[in-house]
């Protein structure tokens, strides 16, 4: 994806309002979405249905208020969502089910990633084959939590990249290790394909 296609800047052909009549909005700017704001979006798109999902997404990352997003007009949500879901639906390339990862990758990042402190930072994310025991571990996090917060334990175990600073990790990126990864996952080996 290119650098260019990250953010978008939609001017609004009525400006938004808050309540008191003081904040105004002319026009909306959106960015890639990052790990922990997907899964903000995937919370509120299950509790509350898609278009509540969607909309606390765009406010998330316009920084306007839910309730303003929401006198938005439809037309400029889809634009919002038709942007939104470039990054929601990214697919990298995969591996077959009966074909056998790499045992190791390194996924360059867009954009360099840094703890809080500023103290670490990092350019690229160090993944391998993941052991019985963290395979185990993902699918009990999977199903208490969900796939999205148990892909990113995984991640951040492997990679040994704290999991809040996975969490900001932009969604393409994520999306990239969550491939590699999920070649172990769904390996197959099959008899015809020499994997037995």
């Amino acid at each position: 994806m290119e650098e260019q296609d990250k953010t978008i800047l939609i001017t609004l052909e009525k400006p938004l309002v808050d309540a008191s009549g003081k904040l105004v909005w002319e026009n909306i700017e959106l960015h890639e979405p990052v790990v922990i704001e997907v899964n903000q979006f995937l919370e509120k798109e299950k509790a509350n249905g898609a278009l509540a999902g969607m909309g606390n997404l765009i406010s998330l990352l316009s920084g306007i208020p839910p309730q303003v997003i929401k006198r938005l007009p439809f037309t400029t949500y889809k634009r919002c969502e038709s942007f939104l879901l470039t990054f929601l639906n990214y697919k990298p390339e995969s591996v077959s089910a009966d074909s056998q990862p790499k045992s190791s990758t390194t996924i360059v990042l867009a954009n360099q990633l840094q703890d809080s402190a500023g103290k670490s930072s990092w350019t690229s994310v160090d993944l391998f084959e993941p052991n019985l025991e963290q395979v185990d571990q993902f699918y009990k996090t999977q199903t208490a939590k969900g796939g999205l917060p148990a892909m990113s334990a995984l991640i951040a175990e492997l990679s040994g990249i704290a999991p809040e600073v996975i969490n900001r990790l932009p969604y393409t990126d994520y999306k990239s290790c969550e491939a590699y990864l999920l070649g172990f996952l769904n390996y197959s080996p099959t008899q015809d394909a020499g994997g037995i």
